[in-house]
């Protein structure tokens, strides 16, 4: 008994590796490693790769929930602008690898584009109910301003940091939602 306790440990602890791998590789910049690369990173074969998931889309969506598991306390509790984008802010630093590495392959993924629909539809609600008076597309806006993809221009392609980043969201729609912008 203590044998097969012991093999399902070093199984669980492989399995964790090979997500933690994962994550890394993105992290990393590697947005599309191969299962070779994944499996060098966690330090197993590329055969335990396999036996642990299905396919790479089982990896992927099990490497997004990990994400879910781990970042979405930062969603959902803001009871003002300046605390959601602040709250919104933090999410996307830590999930933005995670986020790349989605987009890439969201067309040919279903779990993936399921994960991003979702999280779309978490996001607008958290907007819906800070913002009750805000309808069409005045809030079609603060979502666009709130979102990642305005995160990420503001980060990378403009270059702001992320504390800059953050004040040119609350300032912008602070001014919208205030109707000084039409």
């Amino acid at each position: 008994m203590a044998m097969a306790d012991g093999r399902v440990q070093r199984g669980e602890r492989n399995r964790e590796a090979i997500i933690d791998a994962l994550l890394a590789c993105y992290e990393a910049g590697a947005l599309r490693p191969s299962v070779p690369e994944v499996a060098a990173q966690a330090g197993v074969s590329v055969r335990s790769v396999h036996n642990h998931f299905a396919d790479v889309e089982a990896l992927r969506a099990e490497l997004a929930e990990r994400q879910w598991e781990r970042h979405s306390h930062l969603l959902g509790s803001a009871t003002s602008l300046e605390e959601l984008v602040e709250q919104r802010a933090a999410f996307y630093e830590a999930v933005t690898p995670v986020r790349r590495a989605a987009l890439l392959t969201v067309h040919s993924s279903p779990s993936i584009a399921r994960n991003l629909a979702r999280l779309d539809r978490i996001m607008r609600r958290e907007l819906e109910a800070m913002f009750p008076e805000i309808t069409g597309p005045v809030l079609d806006a603060v979502e666009l301003l709130t979102s990642w993809d305005a995160w990420n221009r503001l980060r990378t392609a403009q270059a702001c940091d992320a504390t800059a980043a953050t004040r040119v969201v609350i300032e912008v729609v602070h001014k919208l939602t205030e109707g000084k912008i039409e």
